[in-house]
């Protein structure tokens, strides 16, 4: 194996393994299983306890809906260093779109491979139906990115490694790139605003408004149901959203604007 593919979210990991195994995409597939637009980045305990606070309320199990569902949140770099150094494969290709989450992977990837002698690729994903996110993609649609992968060299993959220790050591929890490319760091109540703006007046089922959120925001820094679902708690919390059922599962309790 020559090839390893480096993604962060499972559904663009599967869409990676299917060109592998049908499409004739050589290597191999690792999956780092994080959203790293959100929380703190210097700490595996801190960002164990950021994930496990999000997802409070959003699912039956709680600390299995985090990103890990344990508290080694950075495992799945640590076994990529490992398959790296132990001179499995010769090129890794990090897959990064325009998003601030991928701004910030392709940085840490370079962080965590600093060291290594394996040759770094950054697969420029570009963005579909103006969606930034390499998972928005099909399988021959990734194949067919491969061959634009670009050779990080030493000096870049320093640059890029001393760029993603000033962001981790940031106090904002939320990275976002604008349309320029740039990152940008946020509160986690950035959004707030437009939620609200979103939430009717009347009852509605709390998934029906945070696929709303999710449809209409910004497509360069999409926002998942779990975040949209925690700032739903926060804002019911401030009194701003009225619920009405159990607050656990966004398919479980109907949400409106609190009467003024």
């Amino acid at each position: 194996m020559t090839d390893l593919h480096v993604v962060t979210s499972p559904s663009a990991a599967a869409s990676l393994k299917h060109a592998v195994e049908r499409l004739g995409l050589s290597g191999d597939v690792h999956c780092i299983m994080d959203d790293l637009r959100l929380g703190p980045l210097a700490g595996e305990r801190e960002r164990f306890l950021f994930w496990q606070g999000l997802s409070k309320g959003y699912g039956d199990d709680d600390l299995d809906l985090t990103m890990h569902g344990g508290e080694d949140v950075f495992a799945p770099w640590r076994i990529l260093r490992e398959r790296v150094i132990s001179g499995g494969p010769h090129r890794v290709l990090i897959w990064a779109s325009g998003s601030g989450a991928d701004y910030v992977f392709l940085r840490m990837a370079c962080h965590r491979l600093a060291d290594t002698w394996a040759t770094l690729m950054h697969v420029p994903v570009p963005p579909r139906d103006g969606l930034h996110a390499v998972a928005v993609h099909d399988p021959q649609s990734l194949a067919g990115f491969a061959p634009d992968a670009i050779s990080i060299p030493g000096i870049e993959r320093r640059r890029l490694a001393a760029e993603f220790e000033t962001i981790a050591i940031r106090p904002e929890l939320l990275r976002e790139c604008d349309g320029s490319g740039h990152l940008r760091f946020r509160d986690l109540s950035v959004h707030d605003a437009f939620i609200l703006e979103n939430c009717p007046a009347e009852w509605r089922l709390a998934a029906r408004v945070a696929g709303d959120v999710m449809g209409k925001c910004d497509p360069r820094n999409g926002l998942s149901d779990m975040f949209v679902h925690s700032r739903l708690q926060h804002l019911i919390d401030e009194a701003l959203i009225e619920s009405d059922g159990e607050r656990q599962g966004l398919r479980n309790y109907r949400v409106r604007l609190a009467s003024s």
